[in-house]
C-alpha cells in the first residue's frame, strides 16, 4: 500500500502543471495586450490613451507605442495621427475617440477599430486587397470596411448617427444591427451616406463641398514631419521593412516628370531633316 506522501505526490503534480500552463497562458494573454501596432506620428494640442489594464489615461508624445486594445482620444483643440506597422495612417480629428480591437499583419492583415465618437480618417494601405485581408472601422451604428483606399468616418452621439465619406476607391458600408451586410451600400470619392441607430444606410448622394471642406480640414495635421505623413502614398503596396514615399519621392526616378502632372511631357517633336 502507498503511503499518504506517496499517494499525495501525483496531485502534487499535476497542480504544478496545471499552475505552470496557467502562467503560460497569462502571460501568452498580457503579451498580446502589449503588442505595439503602431507609433504616434503627429499631434497637434493633447491627446491621451489608456491602455488595457490601466486604471487612468496617460498624455501621447509623437514617437510613443500604440498598442493592440489601446484607447486614444484628442482633446476639443487637439488632432492626433498614428501610423500602424503595416503603413497605414489614422487621424483623429478633434474632440474624438478611438479603440485599436484587432491588429495583425500574418497570415492575413486584419484591422478593426471602434470609433466611439468624433471623426477620423483612415489611409489605408494596399495589403487590404490581398484574399482574408480586412480593414474595418465600427461605430455604434455602422461599419465601414475597405480595401486599400482612405475614407472619413465621423459619429454624433448626440444624433445617434454616422457619416462615412469615401474618398479614394470604393468604401464600403453597412449597418451595426445588418450582421449579413443585405443592405450595405458602397461609397466612391465624395459620396457619402448616414447611418442612424437601427436604421439601414440612406442612399449614397454627392457630400457638398462645405461639408466635406471642414471634415477633411479637421483631420490635417500641420508642421514638416506631419505634412509628409499626410502626403504619404498609403494607397502603394509595402514590403517587410520598406518604407511609403510620397508622390514626389516616387517621381524622383520617373524622367521628364513633374510633380502635379497627371502625365509626363510629350518628347519633342522630330527634327525635319534638310535636304541637300
Amino acid at each position: 500500500m502507498y503511503s499518504e506522501p506517496e499517494r499525495s505526490a501525483p496531485r502534487h503534480r499535476r497542480a504544478v502543471i496545471l499552475a505552470a500552463l496557467w502562467l503560460l497562458v497569462a502571460g501568452a494573454v498580457v503579451a498580446r495586450a502589449q503588442e505595439r501596432v503602431g507609433t504616434v506620428t503627429g499631434l497637434e494640442g493633447a491627446a491621451e490613451v489608456l491602455h488595457p489594464g490601466a486604471g487612468a489615461w496617460s498624455p501621447l508624445a509623437a514617437g510613443d507605442p500604440v498598442l493592440l486594445g489601446d484607447q486614444l482620444r484628442t482633446r476639443p483643440d487637439s488632432k492626433l495621427q498614428v501610423a500602424l506597422r503595416e503603413d497605414s495612417v489614422l487621424t483623429l480629428a478633434p474632440g474624438s475617440q478611438l479603440t485599436i480591437t484587432e491588429q495583425a499583419v500574418a497570415p492575413a492583415t486584419v484591422s478593426r477599430f471602434q470609433l466611439l465618437l468624433g471623426t477620423i480618417k483612415a489611409a489605408v494601405t494596399e495589403r487590404y486587397s490581398a484574399p482574408n485581408a480586412r480593414f474595418e472601422v465600427e461605430t455604434p451604428t455602422a461599419i465601414a470596411g475597405v480595401r486599400g483606399t482612405s475614407f472619413l468616418a465621423s459619429y454624433d452621439p448626440a444624433q445617434q448617427e454616422t457619416l462615412i465619406v469615401g474618398l479614394t476607391d470604393v468604401t464600403r458600408v453597412r449597418a451595426l444591427v445588418d450582421t449579413r451586410g443585405a443592405a450595405a451600400v458602397n461609397l466612391g470619392p465624395g459620396i457619402a451616406t448616414r447611418v442612424r441607430r437601427g436604421e439601414r444606410p440612406q442612399a449614397p448622394a454627392l457630400l457638398p463641398e462645405n461639408q466635406l471642406r471642414p471634415l477633411e480640414r479637421s483631420t490635417e495635421l500641420g508642421g514638416a514631419e506631419a505634412g509628409k505623413a499626410n502626403r504619404l502614398d498609403a494607397r502603394r503596396p509595402q514590403r517587410p521593412g520598406e518604407r511609403a514615399m510620397s508622390r514626389e519621392e516616387q517621381a524622383v526616378d520617373q524622367p521628364n516628370f513633374v510633380p502635379g502632372n497627371a502625365k509626363p511631357p510629350p518628347p519633342p517633336p522630330p527634327v525635319p531633316r534638310v535636304g541637300r
